[in-house]
């Protein structure tokens, strides 16, 4: 079978890259041809399909002609149609796997796709679908406001980075491509947890167009070192929907137990002021990890946090604590408790509550034995539920399914 994979970078930025870089990996391990299409970036890993990406898009830089030129391109991108129209004039693939692709590719590549009957694959990383600015999350609480297509609500409540004129682009954009009916054309969605499932068919999505596969890991490759240095550990972007301000919190309340925070990101600054203005002396900035450095820094934690106080989906930081043998606190909130198994893998606390967090951050520190048996139960379920062959079956099927459709019409 011969698949498009399409995401705006092709480097490994975040989670929704490494389930991007995974699953080719995964498909051509099992004979399949594997095709990117991309955005053009210096750090982009070496492909021969480099020539058919778009043209890099940095929204933000540049004056008003820059943002003008940047706003007509999520709205639709000329280039990015051109250069999909030009693949595939070189090669047809079977079909076509999108991840993160709007703003800097956008739906514009799903017209040449169509034409030549190619079925659309989306699996969502994201809300975006369903929400302007993706996240569900606005002002710092959670928001649905635009449920149901009232997408005016992303401009009236400056939902996109508190900007008026990108809240507006972002709401023009939502209403456009529904007009074109971009996402109701989508074959089959993927959902990485049950939750976003739940959220896509509460829209108004088809139940049989959106199927849940979890991420998934290679968990040969994730082994754990069976040390255990006694710290906590959260790793991944520094922004507010992350839960930052509550974990400090938390810890400030248990300042006997050390604390290291690994990751970059926009509320680096705040949370560093926070940190010194309150005296808080047990957590310690690391800065942005990964390779080993980072996995032997998850190896060697007692335990991890995922503190979200937005509608995470499958984070693959969860994931790989698990088959690290560590276990995890995590919020009961989006996608997390179907990873974070109460009294099984770890603990959930209440979004939001830095004492019900301080209390199960207290209670691992105070039970080593809990630690590590909740660490083996991590690792086998890590090992049978999210391993490679399961998520390849469910991926074929969805592939197929598609496909079949498609001649059928």
């Amino acid at each position: 079978m011969r698949v498009l994979q399409v995401n705006k970078f092709h480097w490994l930025k975040g989670g929704s890259e490494t389930a991007y870089f995974g699953i080719t990996k995964l498909l051509e391990a099992h004979g399949h041809e594997v095709i990117p299409f991309s955005m053009k970036d210096d750090k982009n890993l070496p492909t021969p399909w480099s020539r058919f990406f778009v043209e890099n898009v940095d929204y933000g830089n540049g004056g008003l002609k820059n943002k003008l030129s940047c706003a007509l391109k999520i709205i639709y991108s000329f280039d990015a149609a051109s250069k999909m129209k030009r693949l595939l004039q070189e090669v047809r693939p079977d079909v076509a796997h999108f991840h993160i692709f709007q703003h800097q590719i956008s739906p514009s590549v799903f017209g040449p796709l169509r034409k030549k009957g190619v079925p659309i694959i989306l699996t969502l990383h994201d809300l975006k679908p369903v929400c302007p600015n993706y996240r569900m999350y606005t002002g710092g609480k959670l928001c649905e406001k635009c449920s149901g297509g009232r997408f005016y609500n992303c401009l009236l409540n400056r939902c996109t980075k508190g900007s008026a004129f990108g809240s507006l682009i972002n709401t023009i954009e939502m209403y456009l491509h529904y007009a074109l009916r971009y996402y109701q054309n989508v074959d089959r969605y993927i959902t990485v947890s049950s939750f976003y499932r739940d959220k896509m068919i509460e829209a108004g999505f088809p139940p049989e167009k959106v199927v849940h596969i979890p991420n998934f890991i290679d968990a040969s490759e994730f082994q754990s070192n069976g040390a255990d240095k006694g710290y906590g550990l959260y790793f991944g972007r520094l922004s507010d929907e992350k839960g930052l301000l509550t974990l400090l919190k938390a810890l400030k309340l248990c300042p006997e137990i050390p604390f290291y925070i690994a990751g970059s990101g926009p509320q680096e600054k705040e949370l560093k002021e926070f940190a010194g203005m309150t005296g808080l002396r047990n957590a310690t900035f690391l800065g942005f990890k990964k390779g080993e450095d980072l996995k032997k820094l998850v190896q060697e934690a007692s335990f991890t946090v995922i503190p979200s106080e937005w509608y995470e989906n499958c984070p693959m930081s969860v994931i790989e604590s698990l088959a690290l043998g560590t276990p995890v606190i995590g919020s009961r909130i989006g996608g997390i408790p179907e990873l974070v198994r109460d009294g099984v893998t770890g603990f959930t606390f209440t979004p939001g509550d830095s004492k019900d967090l301080s209390a199960k951050i207290k209670n691992f520190a105070a039970n080593p034995m809990l630690i590590e048996n909740y660490g083996k139960n991590a690792r086998k379920i890590a090992e049978k539920e999210y391993n490679p062959a399961t998520h390849y079956s469910g991926l074929m099927k969805i592939y197929e399914t598609a496909i079949r459709k498609n001649k059928r019409n």
